[in-house]
Formats: structure tokens, C-alpha cells, sequence
């Protein structure tokens, strides 16, 4: 892949000497897709994991995350580098393998590593202690595929993050409906969010298997 259009996205977190760096196709004369472009829900998450780990919530060590449709990679790479004891899985499809992997290398992430992983048709040969997911549900015709892809790689103890942005209420009262067949879920309150990177728009559920 030629990275010589892409632009740089950086994301300063704590604890960290140099913030997160990501490549983004934000042209999309690359032909990758949308999952090329850092997302403000992909933010929120990110911000909300450091939160919960620079206050003591959050400890990964000797975990394993994997992030579906991770885009640019900078949910789990942010989190890969606040919890460097932790394994960080990304996973998207073929075409964003390239970038996965160049952003994991531009973040010197050694705890991070790139799977191929298709909704409709993939699993996983582990079982992750975290899911995340932002801005999974922003198209109707990845709600199916979401939800039959999560009751596939969780297991009976994996917590599931999912971040999105709203845009269509209706469409995304569907979704829940079908992840509520096999997981119970709940909203992450503003108030237990971070206290500057958050939005009235955006919302973080935490769900775990029936």
C-alpha cells in the first residue's frame, strides 16, 4: 500500500512520552474504505479507557483485547500503550491490514498485533478478556454481521466496550435488539466518561454474554 497521501492524526494520553500516531486516509483516494478515518466515537473510547486507567479502573495485564473494525488502529494501539503488559488484537478486513500494521509500527506497539477478521465469516482461535468496537453501528447492514460476529469471538467472561456516535435512532434501536438475543448491556453514564473528551452525541455500552 502507498501511504504517501495519507495524513497523520495524533492522540496525546497519559503516561505516555509520545502521544498515539496513525496514519488516515481522510481523502479516500486510497480506496480503503471509511474504516481509514480516525472517528470521534473511536476518541471517545480511547479516552474513556485511559480514564478508567489512570484512575485505577482499568488493569489489562496479561490480557488480551481485540478490537473489531479497527479502522486505523487508534483505539487498541492507544490502549496497547497504556497497558503495555497487555496483548492488543486488531482486526478488520484485508484491505486495511497495511495500515493496521504501519501504524503499529510507526507506535513502536510490540504488545500489538494485526489478524484479518470478516464479520460475516470470521472468528478467532482465543477468547478475549475485551472487545472494543466504535462506530460499529453507524450503517444498517453491519448491525447483522456485529452481532452474530460478537456472540462468536466472546466468551461467558469477555467485556465488550462499543462506542458510536448517533445518527439514526431508529436503525440503532435495531441493532440493540439484536445484540440484547445474547448479551445484557448498559450505558456508560458522562459522568464516568472523561471529563473533557466526551459528547451529548456519542455513547459507550458495556455489555457482557447472557
Amino acid at each position: 500500500m502507498n501511504f504517501e497521501s495519507f495524513i497523520q492524526y495524533e492522540l496525546e494520553i497519559a503516561g505516555g512520552d509520545q502521544p498515539v500516531t496513525v496514519l488516515q486516509d481522510a481523502s479516500g483516494n486510497a480506496g480503503c474504505g471509511v474504516g481509514a478515518t480516525v472517528w470521534d466515537a473511536g476518541l471517545v473510547l480511547a479516552k474513556y479507557l485511559e480514564w478508567q486507567t489512570i484512575n485505577g479502573r482499568l488493569d489489562l495485564s496479561n490480557k488480551t483485547v481485540l478490537e473489531l473494525g479497527a479502522g486505523t488502529g487508534i483505539v487498541g494501539l492507544a490502549l496497547a500503550k497504556m497497558q503495555p503488559k497487555s496483548t492488543v488484537v486488531l482486526t478488520d478486513k484485508e484491505e486495511l491490514i497495511p495500515l493496521l500494521q504501519r501504524n503499529i509500527e510507526l507506535n513502536n506497539a510490540p504488545n500489538a498485533k494485526v489478524q484479518r477478521l470478516d464479520w460475516n465469516t470470521d472468528s478467532t482461535d482465543f477468547e478475549p478478556d475485551v472487545i472494543l468496537v466504535s462506530d460499529g453501528i453507524f450503517a444498517s447492514d453491519l448491525h447483522q454481521p456485529l452481532a452474530d460476529v460478537l456472540h462468536r469471538v466472546a466468551g461467558a467472561k469477555t467485556r465488550v466496550l462499543l462506542a458510536y456516535e448517533s445518527r439514526v435512532f431508529s436503525d440503532e434501536v435495531n441493532f440493540f435488539a439484536l445484540w440484547s438475543q445474547h448479551f445484557t448491556f448498559h450505558d456508560i453514564k458522562p459522568a464516568d466518561q472523561h471529563p473533557v473528551m466526551r459528547s451529548e452525541d456519542i455513547f459507550v455500552f458495556e455489555g457482557r454474554r447472557k
